[in-house]
């Protein structure tokens, strides 16, 4: 698959989901049309943009049932968005993102999340309307693990998985698996969840549904590892996200997190470097020009080259696991990785290399 046909496949899955979303907010609208701001705020920005969730829901349907995509799974689409939507606007209130307005109103976000989610399920159930009970009991077992998983994660991510946390032992075996397991819980299994209903709506054998969900799992790993790169971007240099601004920048260091940048640094950098780390990891109010000075470092110490081979890996075992298929089912889905050999994070951070 070219990738000009890979962009458009993306971008046309997007724009057909968009009005789907918006006619579940529709009601909310009529209601109370403040919430339905607040609540549908992250979500048209998306419309008619890249969203890699959908898309790999799409295709793992279609890898599986021989056939295009249906207004069913439409629906199951448009709720793995609505449930992603619920979980950012809690992460943002946790990771305290997205700028002073919202953070100044961080109930508004809770309420947000939880009606999203409702209005996920809503979808969802939809989805599986024309489906076997057995089939909609498996979906919506599926699906609600998804929810527990990705506040397990969360408990991880603000409570544990923390540099001042004394109760965990700071060896590098350690600090990688408990990484992995964060990770897994914040974003693996969602990708890993989404790719096996796609698959199984789409009537999929168990090894086919093995395999989709295998590489959703690799993938939504390198993806995070990418994403934990970028992190140390600074602002002049990173144009942000629908769901993380420029400013959001070091949000990981500033607040004591140990993502994988930070875990080689500490453990493989020279004296003065982790003491910098250090300092970041445990004052939240760290200067800029510090911070700045810690992604020149993390470039040219071999940290950030660690993780970019280890997204590489990744991407790897995610392609691997689709070898069952032929290569033009494949190709969808493998033209997805290649954010783990070149992303805009990469090219900025290349402006630091000595």
């Amino acid at each position: 698959m070219s990738k000009q046909s890979y962009k458009k496949l993306m971008t046309e899955t997007s724009k057909q989901i968009g009005p789907i979303i918006l006619e579940y907010l529709k009601p909310l609208k009529k209601e109370n049309s403040e919430l339905y701001e607040i609540c549908s705020e992250l979500l048209k920005k998306k419309i008619g943009a890249f969203d890699t969730r959908t898309y790999l829901m799409r295709v793992s349907f279609e890898i599986c049932s021989g056939r295009k995509w249906t207004e069913s799974i439409k629906h199951a689409c448009a709720g793995v968005e609505l449930e992603l939507a619920s979980m950012y606007y809690t992460n943002r209130v946790f990771d305290e993102k997205g700028g002073k307005k919202i953070l100044s109103q961080p109930n508004n976000q809770f309420i947000a999340a939880m009606v999203t989610r409702d209005l996920a399920s809503q979808a969802l159930t939809k989805a599986c309307s024309k489906c076997s009970y057995q089939t909609f009991v498996k979906i919506k077992g599926i699906f609600d693990e998804i929810n527990k998983i990705f506040y397990m994660g969360q408990f991880l991510e603000v409570s544990w998985n923390l540099y001042t946390n004394k109760k965990i032992k700071f060896e590098w075996n350690n600090l990688l698996e408990l990484y992995y397991r964060r990770n897994y819980a914040v974003n693996n299994s969602y990708f890993e969840k989404i790719a096996l209903m796609g698959a199984i709506l789409g009537g999929g054998t168990k090894k086919q549904t093995d395999a989709l969900a295998s590489f959703g799992k690799h993938y939504g790993m390198m993806l995070e590892i990418v994403n934990d790169m970028g992190d140390f971007v600074p602002p002049k240099y990173n144009k942000g996200t629908a769901e993380k601004l420029p400013q959001d920048a070091y949000s990981d260091i500033k607040h004591g997190k140990l993502t994988l940048p930070t875990i080689y640094c500490l453990f493989n950098g020279g004296k003065n470097e982790k003491k910098l780390v250090i300092e970041a990891l445990t004052n939240k109010n760290i200067e800029q020009k510090k911070l700045i000075g810690i992604t020149k470092m993390l470039v040219n110490n071999g940290s950030m080259g660690f993780c970019k081979k280890t997204a590489k890996d990744y991407a790897k075992k995610a392609k691997h696991s689709l070898k069952i298929f032929d290569a033009s089912k494949r190709a969808p889905l493998s033209e997805m990785c290649i954010m783990g050999r070149t992303n805009r994070y990469y090219k900025a951070l290349e402006k630091f290399q000595k």
